[in-house]
């Protein structure tokens, strides 16, 4: 199981700041909401500073121009919103046989769950990137119950997870045994990000 940090704040400052103190006990670093800030260039500044840990494109677009610039800056992975035309996806294939990235289906706003998650394995993503949302009220699609059938469903895709994870309530996601835990908030935001992280990691061995 891998851990993928979610750097969805707005501060760079704050961003490099929490990758310097967590970065060898993170995989995966994605660049969400702080890539909408500062743009594609910052994927090859994080690879530089972190070429231990994958990069994440994380901006779920619909159509493929909007991705290019990741891909030409050697994004390890690039997401694409699961409601997406096929033709956009097998647009984005073409860009991952040009320059290797995997390609994430990101079902946040998806209803369909297994159905889809089906799909997009036979389609040719790489990954899968779920939601089993713990907080109903803020994120009323996804659940835990519906994780456990797309980790029933699928194959040979990857399966990442994330949504509000939380030391206190992340539990019931990990024994699903997820490909990828991802956790944005409750280390960034935390007063100590590496203890966090090392609590993360702590909990994700009782569940490999």
């Amino acid at each position: 199981m891998k851990l993928q940090i979610a750097c969805d704040m707005t501060d760079v400052d704050l961003m490099w700041k929490v990758l310097d103190a967590t970065h060898d006990l993170i995989d995966i670093i994605e660049l969400g909401n702080i890539g909408q800030y500062e743009g594609a260039r910052i994927i090859p500044m994080v690879r530089e500073r972190y070429p231990e840990c994958e990069i994440m494109w994380d901006q779920k677009q619909s159509m493929l121009y909007t991705d290019v610039p990741a891909f030409e800056y050697g994004a390890d992975y690039v997401s694409v919103d699961s409601r997406s035309t096929d033709e956009t996806f097998q647009q984005h294939f073409a860009m991952r046989e040009k320059y290797g990235s995997k390609i994430v289906c990101d079902m946040i706003g998806d209803f369909e769950g297994p159905a889809k998650a089906i799909y997009a394995e036979k389609m040719g993503c790489d990954q899968i990137s779920f939601h089993p949302n713990l907080d109903h009220e803020a994120y009323p699609v996804g659940d835990v119950k519906k994780l456990k059938y797309i980790m029933d469903a699928v194959d040979k895709i990857e399966v990442s997870t994330y949504g509000g994870f939380t030391l206190e309530n992340v539990r019931p996601v990990l024994e699903c045994r997820p490909d990828v835990l991802v956790v944005g908030a409750a280390i960034w935001k935390a007063d100590d990000p590496r203890d966090v992280t090392i609590k993360f990691r702590e909990l994700m061995k009782e569940y490999e």
